[in-house]
């Protein structure tokens, strides 16, 4: 599911017609488009979504501070945000996995008297 088209850059940033809950939404949309990407080994598109992330990040901040969530939004948001950070997490272990083979290779290693890994 590749994300197409803009940001959302159409929708005001006060969120009259585009509330905080559906920037989160698009957010993670875009997060999950990334990992695909990623899954695809196509980092220059996992590059433009991110840039386009940072875009609506930005958006949400300036909404966010003229704007609030109910409880049930509030649920929500932390749903998209464990979403989006388990994404990222995703990502991060397939563009860099020589920091697995590095965490692999340090709890290998040798640990001096008395400490453990």
């Amino acid at each position: 599911m590749a994300l197409h088209g803009n940001d959302g850059g159409n929708d005001p940033v006060d969120g009259h017609s585009c509330g905080l809950i559906q920037q989160y939404e698009k957010i993670a949309l875009a997060s999950r488009s990334m990992l695909e990407a990623a899954h695809l080994g196509n980092w220059d598109q996992v590059e433009q979504i991110a840039a386009r992330c940072r875009v609506m990040i930005e958006k949400l901040k300036l909404s966010s501070t003229r704007n609030s969530l109910g409880d049930k939004e509030k649920r929500r948001r932390i749903a998209l945000l464990r979403s989006i950070l388990n994404d990222d997490a995703q990502i991060r272990a397939r563009a860099e996995p020589w920091l697995r083979d590095l965490e692999a290779f340090l709890r290998s290693a040798p640990q001096p008297p008395g400490r453990t890994p």
